[in-house]
């Protein structure tokens, strides 16, 4: 059984956002705006960073697929890009870290440290998801494990992840054309951490990575 790593030469965090955004963040969420030449240049980084994930799991020695998966892979599935679905979010949580262990699929847990918690609202329904640090790996990174309303019919049925990068302000961009599958998705002898119960997502989050 391989533990599952988030490895950075696969990962991906996501786009630099500092030329997109015109608007403040005076609650909890906002929407991202963008006029059409930042649609334009997001669409390209996007589906740069596809391309290059692809290429990566077709012929990097750390990808995730068997050499008979790698010999028939093509490309990975993504939903349409989707607008709706990238936020900028304020971390609110409690002064002190709070430390858990998150079941992995192959019977262990792992340490974790539980952040705190980005709100927003998907098709009307205000929703959360937890945010949290996997202890013993890069403690740059926060971890964002979910399941949602797609599980089991178009995504993954164990759910996804999404990456961000710790910011000193507590504002980030959640981005959902982000989220990737575990590896657990393709390949069962990786072990991956389970995604929490209090991180189902009670909508439809109809972006990124779709069922392998």
């Amino acid at each position: 059984m391989k533990r599952s790593l988030r490895i950075p030469s696969v990962r991906v965090i996501g786009l630099s956002f500092s030329a997109f955004l015109y608007i403040s963040c005076s609650s909890d969420f906002e929407h991202v705006k963008f006029d059409s030449a930042q649609k334009n240049s997001y669409v390209t980084q996007l589906t740069t960073s596809r391309l290059r994930k692809d290429s990566l799991f077709k012929s990097n020695l750390s990808s995730p697929l068997t050499p008979e998966q790698r010999a028939s892979f093509q490309r990975l599935e993504y939903y349409p890009i989707n607008f709706d679905l990238i936020f900028r979010v304020r971390l609110v949580g409690d002064d002190h870290e709070k430390r858990i262990e998150i079941q992995a699929t192959g019977g262990e847990l792992r340490p974790a440290a539980k952040l705190g918690e980005f709100s927003f609202e998907v098709a009307g329904k205000k929703v959360a998801l937890h945010v949290y640090k996997m202890i013993g790996e890069d403690d740059s990174v926060l971890f964002l494990p979910f399941t949602d309303e797609t599980c089991g019919k178009t995504s993954y049925t164990g759910g996804r992840y999404i990456d961000l990068e710790e910011t000193s302000s507590g504002i980030y961009i959640l981005d959902f054309n982000y989220a990737y599958n575990p590896y657990c998705a393709y390949n069962h002898n990786y072990s991956c951490p389970i995604v929490p119960e209090e991180n189902h997502l009670g909508a439809a989050i109809e972006a990124g990575e779709m069922r392998f």
